[in-house]
């Protein structure tokens, strides 16, 4: 009876430690300072280290095909690193990429108990929904102290945990996904309060989406909603009642563009896809005319996957981990296309950014990490999965994603409490079989 109830006890510790070192990883994903995140995952790790059973980690691991796929992508950029020209900046951007190694390896082979990990899911979006107030207060005074209102937007928004829209746009998607997962999940079992309590949330999220101004993730996420609201409406037969909060959907989003056209003005800019490589101009923004004669988030990036596609030609099998912002600018100048070289621009395309650095194997392998946990969304019907996947390939399109650890950190770690949270039952039941109660 002694043995049992150590056994049990200390089951239940390293269940406990897991939550807590998850829960603190989601927490300080929003710090201006990476400095808690690293000491959050050195946590992890330790209770990973600490619980054993290595033996069965490493088939539970061996079985699970996402995470061999992102450990895979981790090892052809250590191997990247050894043939790449600049070592420095190499073995630099493999230490960014090593969340690519290090969420497989701990999250991937253990047993979580679930409902910890969908506990660390609403954490992290409920922290997005006080950290966005924050941050909007605060900027709040900014935009009073500087008499300009173009400090409510893009990366000035977020200024105040030293995060880039771009990144924190997505962080914000999916908070969103997850309150509405949870709200519709748990709508008759819990009250009007906290219903009201996640209805403003993610209408407060929305509004913080919208001023971020992130085309990609604002646009994602809008096409997400609409399509699934349709989808239910059709399943269930409530179509009538779904295309009316459709409309009040959209009619939120069209009353923010009024109040808010800077937002609106991002969009419009996208009009000229033309460019030409010699343009010196700077790229619109928020501030100033928009014009023709100016790059804009569009044409730019049209611009430098062209010159990415030049390198890719030359180099099939990649420039090695740390030649990519070298060889891209040496194709900038080729093109002359100096703003770019100037400003030693990345791709802003993952897709693109991958095959620069580790060739066509990495892109097949970076496929494989994309598509592995989008297969299982739609074979376990898991829209919360499904639509994290869809987000993070569009974004992909637009950046490189995994090449900021604001990026790469958060997917990896995002997308394993996700697929830990989301076994199917009958490795549910196998999984419960092990774990505390």
């Amino acid at each position: 009876m002694k043995t049992v109830y150590q056994s049990f006890d200390k089951a239940t510790l390293f269940q406990r430690g897991y939550l807590f070192s998850l829960i603190l990883v989601a927490v300080s994903l929003f710090s201006p300072k990476q400095a808690l995140t690293n000491i959050a995952i050195m946590l992890l790790a330790l209770v990973w280290l600490l619980e054993g059973d290595f033996k069965a980690k490493y088939q539970r691991l061996a079985a699970n095909w996402v995470a061999v796929s992102f450990m895979l992508l981790f090892f052809l950029y250590l191997t990247g690193a050894f043939y790449t020209d600049n070592l420095g900046a190499g073995f630099k951007r493999l230490e960014t990429k090593s969340s690519l190694l290090i969420f497989p390896l701990l999250i991937g082979s253990a047993i979580i108990r679930q409902d910890y990990l969908r506990k660390t899911l609403l954490t992290f979006a409920f922290t997005c929904v006080v950290l966005s107030a924050v941050a909007l207060v605060y900027q709040t005074f900014v935009v009073l102290e500087k008499n300009d209102f173009n400090y409510f937007f893009s990366d000035g928004l977020v200024s105040i945990m030293g995060k880039q829209a771009a990144y924190y746009s997505i962080y914000v998607a999916f908070s969103i996904l997850i309150l509405i997962q949870d709200l519709w999940q748990r709508f008759s079992g819990i009250g009007w309060g906290r219903k009201t309590v996640f209805l403003v949330a993610i209408l407060f999220l929305l509004l913080f989406l919208f001023l971020l101004a992130s085309r990609t993730s604002l646009g994602i996420l809008l096409l997400i909603l609409i399509i699934s609201l349709v989808g239910v409406g059709v399943r269930y037969g409530k179509l009538r009642y779904t295309l009316l909060m459709v409309a009040a959907l959209l009619a939120f989003i069209v009353g923010l563009s009024v109040v808010f056209p800077q937002t609106v003005s991002r969009f419009k800019s996208l009009r000229n896809i033309s460019f030409d490589f010699s343009n010196t101009q700077d790229i619109y923004h928020f501030s100033g005319e928009d014009s023709e004669a100016k790059w804009n988030g569009l044409n730019m990036r049209l611009a430098k996957w062209v010159c990415a596609i030049d390198v890719i030609r030359q180099n099939p099998l990649g420039v090695g981990t740390g030649d990519v912002k070298d060889e891209l600018v040496e194709a900038y100048r080729n093109r002359n296309f100096t703003y770019a070289a100037e400003n030693r621009f990345d791709p802003h395309n993952q897709f693109l950014d991958t095959t620069v650095a580790i060739g066509i194997p990495g892109l097949i392998v970076l496929m494989c990490c994309y598509l592995l946990p989008l297969y299982l969304a739609i074979k376990q019907k898991n829209w919360l999965l499904g639509s994290f996947a869809i987000l993070i390939i569009a974004c992909s399109i637009t950046e490189s994603v995994l090449s900021s650890a604001q990026g790469v950190i958060f997917i990896c770690f995002s997308l394993f409490v996700l697929l830990g949270a989301s076994v199917p039952d009958k490795s549910r039941k196998e999984r419960a079989a092990n774990l505390p109660q």
